[in-house]
């Protein structure tokens, strides 16, 4: 419980959290008389000296996930491609963007690291026993890596036998919102840039641009889909997207070449924060 008399470190973000909330929802009512604005405000101030829109905080030890005895310099060329590991390690520091410049640095996977055990479970039962898998962890415990790595492990394998770059959608990453589907830009950035067009990813949501010229294009980098047009032309091996678009895509006759070009070649569904599904969203997926 919060004890308002006492000035705990954090009291200072409750109170102003709380002084917002109120302001809002009193603002909301678009009240004329003052008296009745001031005496909402004093309602919603305090309750048995507790904010009423700040629940008590919550405290959650974590314990630390177990590094596996392997590094990726160990894995490489065994479990992993060499050249997964090598793009893994590479650092990107700027990249042209557009009009600006990305600096992918933070996410470089140094070659020295050691995977989290169930990093190491997750890839084996992807790689080396083709089957389907469930993660459920903690924040920060690199569950992202246990479904991207193998998928491109796989990509990788895939383009040094065909020397040629991949067309038609291999894996699905479905994401409830487009903030979560454009936060793996830059990952799949920095450890699909070793290789250029030849493995390619797409964030397809309703925000991507119809068209673009040759000039704007080439602004961008040559690993990453960024107009419809070109996703329908050379539909990329890996396709980010939303419960929302995949069904336009399954209905649309102007996304119908990407279904097409990719034809028996899907081999990864990937739900990612599969706890947010719930009630008919859920059953529709």
């Amino acid at each position: 419980m919060i004890d308002t008399k006492k000035d705990y470190f954090f009291s200072k973000v409750v109170k102003d959290v709380n002084k917002k909330a109120k302001e809002a929802t009193v603002g909301i009512l678009n009240l004329r008389t003052e008296s009745l604005r001031k005496h909402l405000l004093d309602v919603l101030d305090f309750e048995n000296g507790k904010e009423r829109f700040i629940a008590d905080p919550l405290f959650e030890p974590t314990f630390p996930w177990k590094e596996h005895n392997n590094t990726f310099d160990d894995l490489s060329g065994n479990l992993l491609e060499k050249e997964l590991v090598d793009a893994l390690d590479s650092t990107h520091t700027e990249v042209q963007y557009d009009d600006k410049k990305l600096d992918l640095s933070e996410q470089r996977m140094d070659r020295t690291w050691h995977p989290y055990v169930h990093q190491m479970k997750a890839w084996d039962n992807v790689i080396n026993k083709n089957k389907s898998i469930i993660v459920t962890s903690g924040t920060g415990s690199g569950k992202t890596e246990c479904f991207m790595i193998p998928i491109l492990n796989d990509l990788v394998r895939q383009q040094k036998e065909e020397a040629q770059q991949l067309q038609g959608v291999q894996a699905i990453f479905l994401y409830p919102l487009n903030a979560l589907i454009n936060s793996q830009r830059e990952r799949l950035l920095s450890w699909t840039m070793n290789f250029k067009e030849q493995i390619r990813f797409c964030l397809y949501n309703g925000n991507t641009t119809e068209s673009l010229n040759n000039a704007n294009r080439n602004a961008f980098p040559r690993n990453e889909v960024v107009d419809r047009k070109s996703l329908r032309n050379a539909p990329p091996p890996i396709l980010v997207t939303n419960p929302t678009m995949l069904e336009y895509m399954l209905i649309r006759q102007i996304d119908k070449p990407i279904l097409d070009k990719s034809q028996g070649k899907l081999k990864y569904i990937v739900l990612d924060e599969a706890h947010t599904y719930v009630g008919s969203a859920a059953a529709e997926l």
